[in-house]
């Protein structure tokens, strides 16, 4: 056992080493998503503050100067009138006073609104650069929700004009409300805002399996094709330390690197996501999920083996790669056709696809944490304990053929061609 740790320390202090590795895995994910989250949250707030609009009246009745009012009092919104002889004046007026929506109340707003008969009112979002159009787009939206209350208003004031009792009922005769039944529980939310909630997990946790597989089986070929590319793997070989040993040490070496590594992603993903999520005010505990410490023990277990998996199936690729490059390369080309499915859990649950898609995406080992999360949060333990058992079988597997490839000589010679020919004349 002691040249088990000696060799699993000195996995880590060579992967420590690597500033680049460090930086890739820990720095970047911990520093670059919240930033980027924190950059999306500057601009939603600077989309969603002061909306400078700019009105010209051609109307020469009341509601024109109610609409006014109306927009004077709304919180955010600042209210500049312009004269102007023509809407392409009205226009360049508004632009040169930095405004970000003319407002055009059109000269037979007042006779509409009086006639019974439709009135519209013109908004031009005013683009002072070629950027991203939230300030427009929010500023836009906060007017129309004026003049939908507006609309509202009038819309009452006439019903109470005609002698109708509660105008409510005309204008909304027929109204809807939601609830939503999860997890054998009816909870006073709707569907939309439980959708909303639960689709930030859907998200989230297949991109930070599918980063923390193929990071940590590159770094296990890396490992591996570094010793075989420095001609220190001989050494390593010949030493009185039995292969097991080696090849756990460096399983175990890289794959507390990698749990590392799918902590950082975990925490600078959930920042960064979150950042252009909607706030619903609600939580998984309110709509009755929630995983329990056994649920979390079994959760990481199946992380754990996923892990352990892939890891030891990079080891074994990494074994006819002759250097870093190649390594890598052979990796990508296996690891990431069987991570990539996984995506399709952003977008729909195992339940809902047919039979046989059920069991192709099953069959594949990294879509089992994904899987098992929802499952945790429903505190359904049957189907985590079946990802155990196939995950133990298919890593114990793995494990298997790794240990018997370097329990060998030929792991010193077995390399890919990549589709290269020797001619005769080579010796």
């Amino acid at each position: 056992m002691s040249d088990f740790w000696v060799l699993l320390k000195k996995e880590l202090m060579n992967l420590l080493r690597d500033k680049k590795l460090l930086f890739g895995l820990i720095i970047v994910p911990l520093i670059l998503y919240p930033a980027m989250g924190k950059m999306m949250q500057v601009g939603v707030e600077k989309a969603q503050g002061q909306t400078q609009v700019a009105i010209v009246n051609f109307d020469e009745g009341r509601y024109g100067e109610v609409l006014i009012k109306a927009l004077n009092a709304t919180p955010n919104v600042t209210v500049a009138l312009v004269k102007a002889p023509s809407l392409s004046e009205a226009l360049k007026l508004a632009q040169k006073e930095n405004r970000n929506v003319l407002v055009v109340i059109p000269a037979n707003f007042s006779e509409g609104i009086e006639s019974n008969r439709v009135a519209t009112v013109e908004l031009y979002g005013v683009f002072s650069s070629i950027g991203t159009g939230m300030k427009e787009s929010v500023s836009e939206a906060r007017i129309n929700a004026v003049i939908d209350v507006l609309s509202q208003e009038i819309a009452k004031l006439k019903l109470r004009n005609m002698n109708v009792t509660d105008p409510e009922a005309v204008l909304q005769p027929v109204r809807a409300t939601s609830f939503s039944y999860i997890n054998d529980r009816l909870v006073n939310v709707s569907p939309s805002i439980v959708s909303a909630v639960l689709s930030s997990q859907s998200v989230s946790l297949p991109l930070i399996v599918f980063l923390m597989v193929t990071i940590t089986a590159q770094m296990a070929a890396g490992t591996v094709a570094a010793e075989k590319e420095n001609k220190t793997l001989e050494t390593l070989l010949t030493l009185p330390v039995k292969r097991t040993a080696i090849v756990a040490s460096k399983i175990s070496g890289t794959a507390v690197m990698g749990l590392i590594a799918a902590l950082a992603y975990m925490i600078g993903l959930k920042s960064y996501i979150g950042s252009f999520s909607t706030d619903t005010g609600i939580s998984l505990s309110d709509l009755g999920l929630g995983i329990t410490p056994a649920g979390s023990l079994l959760f990481a277990l199946i992380v754990f083996l996923t892990i352990v998996f892939s890891l030891s199936l990079a080891m074994v690729l990494a074994v006819f790669a002759e250097d870093v490059q190649s390594a890598n390369t052979v990796v990508s080309s296996v690891i990431l056709p069987l991570a990539f499915p996984a995506f399709i859990l952003m977008f729909v649950d195992v339940a809902e696809l047919p039979s046989l898609a059920q069991y192709g995406l099953m069959a594949i080992p990294f879509t089992h944490p994904i899987v098992a999360y929802r499952y945790a949060l429903s505190g359904n333990y049957g189907p985590m304990l079946l990802s155990v058992v196939y995950l133990s079988v298919l890593a114990g597997i793995t494990l298997y053929i790794a240990a018997r490839i370097f329990s060998g000589e030929k792991i010193l010679t077995a390399k890919l061609s990549w589709g290269k020919r020797t001619t005769g004349g080579e010796k």
